[in-house]
């Protein structure tokens, strides 16, 4: 199935046994996006969950990719979420955008020099965690561009512990 629309949101796939050999043993010419988003497959995610890993406008290319592949397959349809649900989901995740603020305050200036400061601007002014997530992605993907291997790693050290609490 060639795909050129944005799946639904809700829907939720999960790897075929194909999927799990391919993360083990890495046979077929994946790039890095669609092999990052394969593992990320859980049969949990929904593709709205997903579209908050992914990096803008990567999502669809990759899932088609997957499916072409049969590395995946569609196995349920998430069920819409309450009012009460959305609004505790949207308080969770202030929550947790303030905490990773915290974590990450000054953070850049030491990497990037005066720079820095403008980094660290940009994690206090993200608005919501897919903000700040494009704004670390951003970050860490300007670091690999000059070459600085030491610092990429001490900023991806400060960021994991962060990320990893993330849903």
């Amino acid at each position: 199935m060639k795909r050129t629309q944005r799946p639904d949101a809700r829907l939720i796939y999960a790897r075929t046994p194909a999927g799990d050999e391919e993360i083990a043993a890495r046979v077929l010419d994946l790039g890095h996006a669609t092999r990052r988003i394969l593992a990320l497959i859980n049969a949990r995610r929904s593709v709205a969950d997903l579209s908050k890993l992914a990096r803008p406008g990567e999502l669809t290319a990759v899932l088609a990719t997957l499916e072409r592949h049969e590395l995946i397959e569609v196995i349920a349809h998430a069920d819409e979420a309450s009012e009460a649900q959305r609004r505790a989901r949207r308080h969770a995740e202030q929550a947790r955008l303030q905490e990773a603020k915290a974590a990450l305050r000054n953070a850049f200036v030491a990497e990037f020099g005066s720079a820095g400061r403008i980094w660290d601007a940009r994690v206090a002014d993200s608005v919501s965690l897919e903000v700040l997530r494009r704004v670390l992605r951003e970050a860490i993907d300007v670091l690999q561009a000059r070459g600085d291997e030491a610092a990429t790693q001490r900023v991806l050290a400060l960021a994991r512990p962060v990320i990893a609490r993330w849903p």
